[in-house]
């Protein structure tokens, strides 16, 4: 230990800005943050966020596919309505909403759609990107397949087991 405080010390010497701010981290200090890395940081952030905007309309429903399920709904103000009172997700993005299409069943509502939105909600709040992505995420438990994929089959009791725990809740 003594020898790899010397070595420290040495570089420390040589180039401080190097050593502080990993102390500061050790000693439990938020890092000052450089210009360089904070434009690198947010150009990866927006990147990330990009891909997961292109990945959630790509496999969602526009709102005249999703009015094409659901046989009691006939204006876009009715499916917009059941978002508005939390009974269903959809992101507006430019003139588009976009409804997860996890959601429906072949004709209507997920039967379990209430007590889905609320397990996702516990987690993720009010962001339709993050659940949907939650839902779609291919998972080593269920052998590669998704929340979303395997809810309605063989696998549900699992699915639910890990809906019903997200976020490290019971």
């Amino acid at each position: 230990m003594a020898d790899l405080l010397q070595r420290v010390a040495v570089e420390a010497k040589r180039d401080p800005s190097r050593v502080e701010p990993v102390l500061r981290a050790i000693l439990g200090e938020l890092p000052q943050v450089s210009p360089t890395l904070r434009r690198v940081s947010h150009s990866v952030n927006d990147a990330g966020r990009l891909t997961a905007l292109a990945e959630f309309t790509d496999a969602a429903l526009t709102t005249r596919q999703a009015l094409e399920r659901l046989p009691t709904i006939t204006t876009p103000q009715g499916i917009h309505r059941l978002r508005k009172i939390g009974r269903l997700l959809g992101r507006t993005i430019g003139n588009a909403t976009y409804w997860p299409s996890w959601q429906f069943g072949d004709v209507g509502l997920r039967k379990d759609l209430e007590k889905l939105l609320a397990a996702l909600r516990r987690y993720v709040g009010d962001d339709e990107i993050a659940a949907d992505r939650v839902m779609r995420l291919p998972r080593t438990e269920l052998g590669g397949r998704s929340l979303a994929e395997v809810l309605d089959g063989d696998a549900a009791d699992s699915a639910w087991v890990m809906l019903d725990t997200l976020g490290g809740g019971f």
